[in-house]
């Protein structure tokens, strides 16, 4: 074999993604739709990798009806001198054992198939979540429960970076306050304003230079104030704290996201993370010195990325509380 087309091969097999591809579908033949609820990736990301994968002639795909199922085709072609590489290949993929999520979620997707009828519904359930995302977007359930919160309030969105929320939360709430201590991000956040803002959206939206230790708010402005994995870049959380106690109404409520402590160097360098996450119960100890009661804490479900770089992803957790 040349080193040309040794090169191309190892090429297309050396992304995690592909290579997690190939795991599976030694295993079995699978749909996209299959692939994407196994892998819990977008469609198109699966889409571009078996395309990589099938250009290099390793997969292949057969049309059974209106779906297309796709498996892996390692064995060697022509006499081109890739044998032994990919005899390898094989070997070390099928006496590997699937990672347990994927093992869990293929055994999910085989009971879905064996229990396939004539009935619309149960055929449409292997990609229904693929679907209603591509139709209505990724969020627009999270959007809805806005709707159980007052129109008339305040929301302060603080360390708000890019923008994100902001667009979603002007098409609710009366009044937005995005604050952010850095300046190319509050350019950045007027730009998604700009571009992604709905008409009510583009004059509600007031956008303030300042730190969550001196936050640019009048005492008392703010019915709600929500800050998204912002305390564990701070040097001091209490401060931070005492300053959004002070900017909330009375009843005005607080919405803490964070991150578990965790102890994985590489995630924390490339995040530049101050502290390694935030121990939930000081931070629920430090609310209540602060003057917040009704202090409610929760857990996000953990999402597993075993071909992400910077694996493992720590987890998340909240908090609520009100101003006392």
């Amino acid at each position: 074999m040349d080193m040309a087309t040794l090169s191309t091969l190892f090429k297309a097999i050396g992304d995690p993604v592909r290579l997690r591809l190939m795991h599976l579908l030694c295993a079995e033949e699978l749909s996209v739709g299959e692939l994407v609820r196994i892998l819990d990736l977008p469609q198109s990301t699966i889409s571009r990798h078996l395309k990589a994968l099938r250009e290099r002639g390793l997969v292949a795909d057969r049309p059974l009806g209106a779906a297309t199922y796709t498996r892996a085709a390692l064995e060697a072609q022509g006499g081109n001198g890739e044998a032994p590489v990919r005899d390898a290949l094989v070997g070390l993929l099928r006496s590997t054992p699937l990672p347990p999520a994927d093992r869990a979620r293929l055994e999910r997707v085989r009971a879905l198939r064996a229990g396939e009828r004539s009935d619309f519904f149960e055929k449409l359930g292997l990609r229904w979540d693929v679907l209603r995302e591509d139709c209505f977007g990724p969020t627009f359930h999270l959007e809805a429960f806005l709707h159980l919160l007052p129109r008339e309030w305040t929301v302060a969105d603080l360390g708000t970076g890019t923008g994100y929320l902001l667009p979603t939360l002007a098409g609710h709430f009366r009044r937005v306050i995005g604050v952010d201590a850095s300046g190319p991000m509050l350019d950045l956040a007027r730009q998604r304003v700009a571009r992604e803002g709905r008409p009510r959206g583009r004059t509600n939206i007031e956008l303030r230079q300042g730190t969550l230790e001196a936050l640019p708010l009048a005492d008392r402005e703010a019915d709600l104030a929500v800050a998204l994995l912002m305390l564990h870049h701070l040097a001091e959380i209490e401060p931070a704290l005492r300053e959004i106690h002070r900017i909330l109404k009375p009843g005005g409520r607080l919405l803490l996201v964070e991150i578990h402590p965790y102890d994985n160097e590489r995630f924390r360098v490339a995040l530049g993370d101050r502290r390694a996450g935030v121990d939930p119960k000081a931070i629920s100890g430090l609310l209540s010195m602060t003057g917040f009661s009704n202090v409610e804490n929760w857990r996000f479900q953990s999402v597993e990325r075993p071909e992400h770089e910077l694996t493992p992803i720590p987890t998340l957790y909240g908090l609520s509380c009100v101003k006392g």
